[in-house]
């Protein structure tokens, strides 16, 4: 199987069943016997059209008379990819990006089309791409390939010069891993060198305390001191988040949304003893956290299923507890390209179960305990809003809020909210 045959089949299969991509791409590549060059190609080309819909379609829309609704997924599919080699991969010989797609529509139930293919590919790669005149409004979302209805939502949350921001930091791949150094083990210099002897670029982060940059590190799972539990992978304004717990040796801490554990992981070496209770809703993403415990050689965390929007009185009090409710996750579009397409429904769905979250979590605070609301997302629905209308009804102080933003930042797209109890 070719490259773009492979390629081909995954976003069939995700535009049919709607599959998160990594997950699809991850589990199918591993199965495969393409080499190792090919899956580079396919990776590339795979999430390269998810990503690119928006504009993909614009410029099939000015080459085509028919609506593209009206079109087979076969069809559409072999387009997009078509448009994407000529316009987005610098390596791609238009002949071949024309060529291969005619080949996919023959192969799979649609020759009828292949004219089709080839005369509206022929003519995007003579004519070249096109975008709206800057003073349309469609013009972000064509460049950016992401809604209107996603920008609109940013320029009224954030204005439009932070919006446009994002969307250039989206927009620009960075082939960066970020760790943290599990300080119960070794220090940032020691790990930095041991990296260096496992053949594994690495740099330090200096946007947080003990954490580093790694540059083409492959498979973590490979690395020695990954297996050996020296570092465990955590994006930079996570780290923050759960740094500005301010947790303390010996104290007890909950973290009520925690797998797969990356901050429980964080809090517990800042500790370096006490209890911390790593919870989360599912039985397998509990075991994630266990996994990566045992693997970091962290005894005092405890990893058990927990619905955190339920109170359960038995679980006691705690000192301080970190709430990374679930979110629509926007500011991690950079990683989840599919993440964009949500719809302004499936966004603010989220608002309700935050709130019964973080309200539930705060009665397991001890008085003048300190709890940190966090969200990958960039909505202040999801945040600043949830923020306000909990200290509205409860007996806490706002200390600090913060939204880390991906251009000025560096960071994935977050939020975090630290809250102290009332000591009465």
């Amino acid at each position: 199987m070719t490259a773009r045959e492979f390629t081909f089949r995954l976003l069939l299969r995700q535009k049919k069943e709607g599959a998160y991509s990594n997950l699809l791409l991850d589990n199918h590549l591993k199965a495969s016997d393409l080499s190792g060059q090919d899956k580079a190609f396919a990776t590339a080309l795979f999430y390269g059209v998810i990503e690119t819909q928006i504009y993909l379609d614009y410029q099939l829309e000015g080459a085509l008379k028919q609506p593209l609704k009206k079109l087979r997924d076969e069809v559409f599919i072999a387009l997009r990819m078509g448009v994407y080699q000529l316009f987005l991969m610098d390596k791609v010989p238009a002949a071949a990006a024309i060529n291969e797609s005619v080949k996919l529509v023959k192969k799979h139930g649609c020759a009828y089309a292949a004219g089709l293919v080839n005369a509206v590919l022929r003519a995007l790669s003579r004519s070249g791409e096109r975008l709206p005149e800057q003073s349309d409004k469609r013009y972000l979302s064509v460049k950016y390939a992401i809604p209107q209805a996603l920008i609109d939502l940013w320029i009224k949350d954030y204005g439009k010069s932070d919006t446009i921001g994002i969307l250039e930091s989206f927009s620009t791949k960075s082939a960066q891993t970020v760790v943290r150094v599990n300080t119960l083990l070794c220090d940032r210099d020691s790990l930095l060198q041991r990296l260096k002897s496992e053949g594994v670029e690495a740099r330090v982060n200096e946007a947080v305390e003990n954490s580093l940059v790694l540059k083409k590190s492959g498979a973590l799972t490979l690395i020695p001191s990954f297996r050996e539990g020296l570092f465990h992978v955590e994006d930079t304004a996570a780290q923050k988040a759960a740094l500005l717990l301010g947790a303390l040796e010996g104290e007890r801490v909950l973290d009520t949304c925690a797998a797969p554990g990356g901050k429980s992981f964080t809090v517990a070496e800042q500790m370096k003893s006490g209890e911390v209770l790593a919870c989360d809703i599912y039985e397998s993403r509990v075991a994630l956290i266990r996994e990566g415990a045992q693997r970091l050689h962290i005894p005092f965390i405890k990893a058990c299923v927990q619905d955190a929007s339920e109170y359960h009185e038995s679980l006691g009090l705690f000192d301080r507890v970190l709430c990374d409710v679930p979110c629509s996750g926007l500011g991690t579009i950079a990683k989840k390209p599919e993440i964009r397409y949500k719809t302004k429904e499936q966004i603010m769905a989220c608002v309700p179960v935050q709130k019964r979250i973080l309200a539930t979590s705060f009665r397991y605070l001890k008085p003048g305990g300190t709890l940190v609301y966090a969200t990958c997302t960039l909505n202040k629905a999801e945040n600043e809003e949830v923020i306000e209308a909990f200290l509205r009804e409860s007996k806490a102080q706002l200390v600090f809020q913060k939204t880390f933003f991906p251009h000025t930042d560096t960071t994935d797209g977050f939020f975090a909210a630290v809250i102290k109890k009332d000591d009465s």
